[in-house]
């Protein structure tokens, strides 16, 4: 088999193996959510597009200098926005290396399908129709091709670099390093030039490079790309060999928590120690625990120092705050105890002790956004009343609602789940809840807020509906495992066929 063949089979095979996805054949319905959610994010690209174009009114911002100026902080979001879309591969690569398939032709395959993915444009929805309302009326039509190509080859430049880096960052959170101090440093750049006015001239002197199709630029471009896809093709070579023939065993945990305070709950107590150990353990879920609690953290900072922004005033991102956690694992929920179901329904109340262990673990989990804005709340920033209000409608409501997946997810997890593989569920139901929590308190806050113009009205029906939720939790937990148990064929046979 030639390079190119083993080239066009890689791709074959991967096609058809999406198409032939369980999950994604089993949600049918889900697949236009998707579609619907797509063309909304790029009709709200075009729309941003079209707003920056306003700026062009503004003095001293350079007209259509001005994406030049904002190009890192654009780069930054677009490599954010790939990790909620683009997944690690080298899992399904590693049977190929049983064949004798010519040298780097694998990860040669994983390279060009990341430089021809549909992904690489999805900032020019955003630049393009900047640019008809900033470049066509000053420079023409033909200006328009050089602006494109040189921003498109950024982005391939960018693509790259994610997926160099999301290789390292699977591996440890150290690895994060890599992408932090990369665009912090692009950024810091900025602060180097003594006036806004030279930082707008020295970008547009590069746009006008650009637009004009220098050699210079677009050589240096290309440069930069093809060590980016040499150092990946690298990365990719070592990393897929690492996880194919390393002869190493997977490190015994060190200094094992015994957790024996849990042992006073019984059943419950040892489905606790459950949840604690696949937070510390499993490194999808961990990372994300890092990450929301960072997030948290951050949005608490910004409430104390920026009390007048838009999105404290809101209090949209304080209850983001509190359902943060959730939102990360309870919209999975029994996907990754999909793995030893059949265990489950062989043990009586085993599902319904499990569901109340996950309902303690989380509700306690809510204590980190409490401490984090206590202090902002002594400082008088925010309303502790509030951020109560908040804690209570989300252990009470918000859990209610996200706890109802127990019954609609069908599809199984992998225990030692990371960014390697596709664990995907695309169940449409699990969108429409997360849209319903998501929205389900801001009918009260638009009420009570903003037409009553009451606040204290808002908190004291957010509280009472949560405490409503939590003194009836066995109640409606005792529900969803009946409704479990009545389903338990038709969810037992969709766990065994995904995993």
């Amino acid at each position: 088999m030639t390079y190119w063949e083993a080239i066009q089979t890689l791709h074959k095979h991967f096609y058809i193996s999406s198409r032939r996805n369980k999950i994604w054949q089993a949600n049918s319905v889900a697949k236009y959510f998707y579609y619907a959610l797509a063309v909304f994010i790029y009709a709200y690209f075009v729309w941003i597009g079209y707003k920056l174009a306003d700026l062009k009114s503004i003095d001293n911002l350079g007209g259509y200098r001005f994406v030049y100026a904002v190009l890192p902080l654009f780069l930054f979001f677009d490599y954010l926005f790939r990790y909620t879309t683009d997944h690690r591969l080298l899992m399904h690569i590693r049977p190929y290396l049983l064949l004798s398939l010519p040298k780097h032709s694998y990860t040669d395959y994983l390279i060009l399908r990341q430089l021809i993915v549909f992904k690489n444009a999805n900032l020019l929805f955003l630049f393009i129709p900047f640019s008809i309302k900033t470049i066509i009326p000053e420079l023409g039509t033909k200006a328009l091709i050089g602006y494109t190509a040189g921003l498109y080859l950024l982005l391939l430049i960018n693509g790259q670099f994610f997926q160099f880096t999301q290789v390292l960052t699977a591996r440890g959170v150290r690895y994060w390093l890599i992408p932090i101090l990369t665009y912090t440093s692009i950024s810091l750049i900025a602060i180097f030039i003594p006036t806004p006015q030279t930082y707008f001239a020295r970008c547009a002197e590069m746009g006008n490079a650009m637009i004009r199709g220098e050699f210079w630029i677009y050589a240096l471009m290309v440069l930069v790309l093809i060590g980016m896809i040499l150092l990946n093709r690298t990365v990719l070579e070592h990393r897929i060999r690492e996880e194919q023939f390393s002869s190493t065993l997977s490190k015994s945990v060190k200094n094992n928590l015994k957790l024996t305070f849990f042992d006073r709950f019984k059943h419950i107590g040892e489905y606790l120690k459950i949840e604690f150990w696949t937070i510390t353990r499993n490194k999808r879920i961990r990372l994300l625990f890092i990450f929301n609690t960072i997030g948290i953290i951050v949005f608490s900072m910004i409430t104390a120092f920026d009390q007048e922004s838009e999105i404290v005033q809101t209090n949209g991102f304080l209850y983001y705050s509190f359902i943060i956690f959730g939102l990360s694992s309870l919209t999975r929920l029994m996907c990754y105890e999909g793995n030893y179901y059949e265990c489950l329904l062989m043990q009586r109340n085993s599902i319904k002790n499990l569901l109340l262990a996950k309902y303690y673990f989380y509700t306690a989990l809510l204590s980190i956004p409490l401490l984090a804005f206590l202090p902002v709340a002594i400082w008088g920033k925010v309303s502790f009343w509030t951020i109560l209000a908040f804690a209570l409608f989300t252990a009470g409501v918000t859990y209610r609602i996200l706890f109802q997946m127990a019954v609609y997810n069908k599809v199984t997890f992998s225990l030692k789940a990371t960014h390697t593989g596709k664990n995907t569920n695309t169940n449409y139901i699990q969108l429409v809840v997360t849209i319903i929590a998501l929205f389900s308190p801001f009918p009260i806050l638009a009420v009570g807020t903003f037409w009553l113009e009451q606040p204290i009205l808002t908190n004291i029906l957010l509280s009472l509906l949560g405490i409503i939720f939590i003194f009836t939790h066995r109640h409606w937990i005792s529900t969803i495992s009946q409704t479990m148990k009545d389903n338990q064929y038709e969810q037992l046979e969709g766990f065994q066929r995904s995993r």
